[in-house]
C-alpha cells in the first residue's frame, strides 16, 4: 500500500511540474484565441471575400492560408464558414488554402507550441502556412474546374453575431483543459515508467524510420493539439528529433478522426482521398527534409 501511495505521489508531482512548465503557454493561447474569435471573426470573413476578387492570384494563397491560421475555430466551426464563402463565389483554390492551414494550426496551438521551443513554434507556423499555400496552388494548377466542395450540404453561416469574450474563453477552457490534463498525465506516466532508451530507439535512428513511425503514431494519439504538447515535450527530451516531432504535428491535426469526419462532409469521398494523400505526404516529406538538413548538414 505504501508503494502505491509513493508512486501516486510521484506521478502527481510530475503532473504538477509539467503544468507549471507549460500552463502559462496554454493560458496565453486560450486568451489570444478568444480575442480573435470574438473581435476579428467578421474581419477574417470579409478579408477572405476580398481575396476572392481575383486581383492577386498567387499572392492570395499565403494570405488565405494565414487567415485560416488566424481563425481560431475547430474544424466543425470552419466547415460552415467554408460553405458560406463558397456560396459567395470565393475560388476553390483559396478555400482549399484556408481549410488546410486552419486545420493544422490556430493562435491557441501556435502560442502553446512555444513550450516546445521558439524555433519549433515558428517552424510549425511556417510549415502550416506553406501547406495551405501549396494545397491551394495544386488545386489551381490541376483541379481548376473540379467541384471540390459540397456547399449545398450546409446552411449559410451567420458570422455577424458577437460572442462575449468571457463566454468564449470559458468554452475554450472547457474544451481544452480535459485534453491538456490527459496529455500531462500520460506524459507523467511516460516519464515515470517508459525508459528513455525506448524512445531513443524509435525516433533516434536518423534514417527516416522515425518520421514514418511519427506519422503513424499521430493518427490515433493526436486527439487535441494542446493535449499532445506535453507528450511531445517528453519525447523530445528522450531523443525524438525535430523531423519526427514536426511530422507528428503536421499529420496529427490533419488526420485525426474528428477532423476527418468533418472534412469528408464538405469534400465527398473522392476528394476526401486526395486530401488524405496530400496531408500525409506533406507531413512525411517535411519531416524527412528536416532530418536531412539537420543531420546531413548541421551535424
Amino acid at each position: 500500500m505504501g508503494i502505491f501511495f509513493y508512486e501516486a505521489g510521484m506521478i502527481a508531482g510530475g503532473i504538477f511540474l509539467q503544468f507549471r512548465q507549460i500552463g502559462l503557454y496554454w493560458a496565453i493561447g486560450l486568451i489570444a484565441g478568444s480575442l480573435v474569435s470574438v473581435f476579428l471573426s467578421d474581419n477574417i470573413m470579409e478579408k477572405m471575400c476580398t481575396l476572392g476578387g481575383g486581383k492577386y492570384r498567387l499572392s492570395a494563397l499565403p494570405l488565405s492560408s494565414l487567415l485560416g491560421i488566424i481563425s481560431p475555430l475547430c474544424m466543425y466551426g470552419t466547415i460552415p464558414i467554408i460553405a458560406a464563402l463558397g456560396k459567395r463565389g470565393l475560388p476553390q483554390h483559396l478555400l482549399a488554402s484556408f481549410m488546410v492551414s486552419s486545420i493544422l494550426l490556430n493562435p491557441n496551438i501556435f502560442l502553446f507550441s512555444f513550450a516546445l521551443g521558439r524555433e519549433i513554434a515558428f517552424l510549425r507556423l511556417f510549415l502550416s502556412l506553406l501547406s495551405g499555400s501549396l494545397a491551394g496552388l495544386l488545386v489551381m494548377l490541376f483541379l481548376p474546374k473540379k467541384n471540390l466542395f459540397l456547399h449545398e450540404r450546409f446552411a449559410a453561416s451567420d458570422t455577424k453575431g458577437k460572442k462575449a469574450f468571457f463566454v468564449d474563453l470559458l468554452k475554450a477552457f472547457r474544451i481544452t483543459f480535459p485534453y491538456l490534463l490527459i496529455g500531462i498525465t500520460l506524459s507523467s506516466l511516460f516519464e515515470r515508467y517508459v525508459p528513455p532508451d525506448i524512445i531513443a530507439g524509435l525516433f533516434g535512428q536518423k534514417q527516416g524510420l522515425g518520421v514514418l513511425f511519427a506519422a503513424s503514431l499521430s493518427i490515433p494519439l493526436y486527439v487535441c493539439g494542446g493535449g499532445t504538447i506535453p507528450l511531445l515535450l517528453s519525447w523530445m527530451h528522450a531523443g525524438m528529433g525535430w523531423g519526427d516531432a514536426m511530422t507528428f504535428m503536421l499529420a496529427g491535426p490533419a488526420l485525426k478522426i474528428n477532423n476527418l469526419s468533418a472534412v469528408k462532409m464538405i469534400l465527398g469521398k473522392k476528394n476526401f482521398a486526395l486530401y488524405i494523400t496530400f496531408c500525409l505526404a506533406y507531413a512525411i516529406i517535411c519531416g524527412l527534409l528536416m532530418e536531412l538538413f539537420i543531420y546531413g548538414f548541421m551535424l
